[in-house]
This record gives structure tokens, C-alpha cells and sequence, in this order.
């Protein structure tokens, strides 16, 4: 697609993206999406594919496994309910879609990952002292549960792209402000964003924001995003009082180093960066 076509189409479908991430429980109709995007129902899926991706459904599914893998790790609620929300009334059809992203059934997964935290079984995380080299974002906000910013990085990735500032292969970035054990899910403030040259010229909706350069203690945690609870925990409780660093006056951030929406959540890599003084 030619450039202009390309940022007519990502404002197109910006509202549709906003829509699923805000109803990930309703089932997605063809004619509301296709006029949400003001385009033909006969073409909307096309033009979505071509700008994610992925299909519609697609999204839905990995925004709904993600949301159900967060549940099943985080809270008691029972697997009927999980399914439901995940979009399926059977449950063995729930167990094998499940099963096939993740690699084991929703009970075991809930049993291996909704266990008490035990330091002395997290202690293989790799962490170095780096010299992070700084960097400059364009940014999207997200307000609420840290697990649900998925959606704004599909948002910020498919904007960035259409504008020539990110590539499939280009990284992707998220900043946290608040710590979710201590300030209410409502109230925590993220970031989700894309490196950006200083001089890139952004465009509305989006926001500046600078990484400065500096040292960093980074984990690197391979697994699914809903399970690094227990790496911040480890790092927090473990290493930190042990490693006689001081952390910087500046939010953790973390760096994405594969695609979810072509990488297995196991292999998922995340470097976890802690600023030092």
C-alpha cells in the first residue's frame, strides 16, 4: 500500500481496535466493525488482515486466551466462568484451545501457576548490570490492569507502522508507572510504545516519551506476559536486597523481543529493566 492509503486505513480501523480491547467478552460482528472503520463489509476483513496481520478473530482469540491464562494464574474464579469469558460455552472445547496455545490444560496450568511464591524456585532468572543506551518512544497510555495493555500495543503497532516509524521487526516497549500490589487496578498508569528517531515527527494521539540512558539491572523472563508477577517479586525480594543496588528515581520498563502474535506465550522473551542509580 502506498503511505497515505496506509495511514487512511490505520485511522480507519484505530476505532475498531479500540472496540474489541473494550469488549473483549462480546463476540465481534462483521457490520458494526465494518462501520466503525467506514468500510464495506464485503472488504473490511481484507483490509484488516492486511494492516494486522491477523484476522479479527485471531485478535479476539489471543486477546481472550491471555485474559483467561491472567485469570487462571491470578484469581479463583471457577474454569466454567473462565471458559465463558474466553468465548467458549463447552468446556473440552476451551481445554483444547487452551491446551493448544499454552501446551497444557487450564486445571494444570492453574495448579502449576497459582502457586504460593517461593523465591528459592525463581532463582535460574538471568539478570545483568547493563548500560541501557536511551531511548526516545512514541507512546500510547493505558489506564487499568497492566494485563490488558495488550490491545493498546496492537493499537500503537498498527498507527507506527502506517506512519513508516516501526517495522515487524522493531520492539516494542512498555513503561510502569505504579506498583500493581499497592495501587488500585483502576488507578495504574502504563505506556505502550514504539523507539522512535528524535526528530520523528509523531502526529496526534500520540505521546514523547524518553528512556534516558543509564544503567539497568535486566531479568529476561521467557514465558507468557501473564506469569512475570513472580519474576518482579523475585527480583524485588531476593536480588535486589542482596545486590546492594539502589534504584533510579524513574518507572520499570520492559523491552518486548518477539511478536505474540507469531510467537507460542512459552517463548515469549521480555527484558525486565530495573533503572540503577
Amino acid at each position: 500500500m502506498k503511505p497515505g492509503t496506509l495511514t487512511q486505513y490505520a485511522r480507519r480501523l484505530d476505532p475498531v481496535l479500540r472496540w474489541l480491547a473494550s469488549h473483549p467478552d462480546a463476540d465481534p460482528d462483521l457490520h458494526q466493525l465494518a462501520d466503525l472503520a467506514c468500510l464495506s463489509p464485503y472488504h473490511f476483513h481484507r483490509v484488516y488482515r492486511a494492516m494486522m496481520g491477523e484476522t479479527v478473530n485471531a485478535t479476539v482469540q489471543r486477546i481472550r486466551m491471555h485474559r483467561a491464562a491472567a485469570a487462571l494464574a491470578g484469581t479463583q474464579a471457577p474454569l466454567r466462568e473462565v471458559a465463558q469469558r474466553a468465548g467458549y460455552e463447552s468446556d473440552a472445547a476451551f481445554n483444547r484451545a487452551f491446551g493448544a496455545v499454552f501446551g497444557i490444560p487450564p486445571g494444570r496450568y492453574r495448579t502449576a501457576r497459582s502457586r504460593p511464591f517461593d523465591p528459592q524456585e525463581l532463582g535460574m532468572y538471568p539478570i545483568t548490570i547493563e548500560n541501557f543506551p536511551g531511548v526516545i518512544l512514541a507512546a500510547l497510555p493505558h489506564r487499568g490492569d497492566y494485563q490488558d495493555i495488550g490491545p493498546v500495543f496492537d493499537r500503537a503497532f498498527m498507527l507506527a507502522g502506517s506512519r513508516g516509524l516501526a517495522t515487524p521487526a522493531t520492539c516494542g516497549y512498555g513503561v510502569y508507572f505504579d506498583d500493581p500490589e499497592q495501587v488500585p487496578v483502576r488507578d495504574l498508569r502504563s505506556l505502550a510504545g514504539v523507539p522512535v528517531a528524535a526528530d520523528a515527527a509523531l502526529g496526534d494521539g500520540w505521546e514523547r516519551f524518553e528512556i534516558p540512558a543509564g544503567r539497568c539491572a535486566v531479568l529476561v523472563h521467557t514465558g507468557p506476559y501473564s506469569e512475570m508477577g513472580k519474576a518482579y517479586n523475585w527480583m524485588f525480594s531476593e536480588w535486589l536486597p542482596g545486590s546492594g543496588m539502589v534504584p533510579a528515581d524513574f518507572p520499570m520498563f520492559e523491552q518486548y523481543m518477539n511478536d505474540p502474535r507469531s510467537t507460542p506465550p512459552a517463548q515469549l522473551v521480555t527484558r525486565i529493566h530495573l533503572p540503577l542509580k
